[in-house]
């Protein structure tokens, strides 16, 4: 069953995720990112809409608006830095990271994050490969989604969404950040990509959907 959201944060979070600063965001993409409803969508985009965070375009989706991107660069920067000094400092795993980054991210003391981003070496990039966002660079790199790869490519896995089920394959499989993984069918009928992982020669398997937030270059 589909669940409902009420938090405008995942929202601007998963538009800011999508590329939602140059590009339009579809519903159905914030639907599939967030597993809520269409409807539940379309309701929070009118908020969202109404308080000024967003621009919305019918039929064509929503992006994020320059008051919209301020506050969702200062959420998700915080979000990334507490991310990486849990994986990095006290050793959660990559799914075990998503949780309790959201609790601490609302800690209202600036000072407390830039400490603790200055502590960690002002690190680039969270444990899931996102931009830790900067006034200067907010813009996220890896952009490029495997599912539009072909076959015969070999692209580097550079950035996944903090989505618990695609991290849990991922472990599953052995595959990471900085991985390469050679693309050896498309299966269009299925919706699959068979893959193999770095020199490995094991077979491995992605959905469409899945293959959709996993990003490289």
């Amino acid at each position: 069953m589909k669940k409902s959201s009420s938090n405008k944060e995942d929202y601007l979070k998963a538009i800011y995720e999508n590329n939602g600063i140059d590009e339009f965001v579809s519903n159905k993409s914030l639907a599939n990112h967030l597993s809520v409803s269409p409807a539940s969508v379309t309701e929070m985009v009118e908020k969202l809409q109404k308080d000024g965070l967003i621009e919305y375009k019918p039929y064509t989706g929503v992006k994020l608006t320059d008051e919209g991107l301020k506050k969702t660069v200062g959420i998700i920067r915080n979000h990334r830095i507490i991310e990486t000094f849990l994986f990095d400092k006290l050793d959660y795993s990559l799914h075990d990271l998503h949780n309790l980054s959201e609790e601490l991210e609302h800690v209202k003391d600036p000072v407390f994050f830039s400490r603790l981003y200055n502590y960690l070496g002002e690190p680039e990039t969270c444990p899931h490969g996102g931009i830790i966002p900067t006034e200067e660079v907010f813009i996220e790199k890896a952009i490029k989604p495997i599912a539009t790869f072909k076959k015969g490519d070999s692209p580097e896995i550079r950035r996944v969404m903090d989505n618990t089920d695609i991290l849990n394959y991922m472990g599953s499989i052995g595959l990471t950040i900085g991985d390469t993984i050679h693309i050896t069918e498309v299966d269009v009928f299925n919706e699959l990509m068979l893959f193999s992982i770095n020199d490995k020669t094991d077979t491995h398997h992605i959905s469409f959907k899945q293959a959709q937030i996993i990003f490289s270059y």
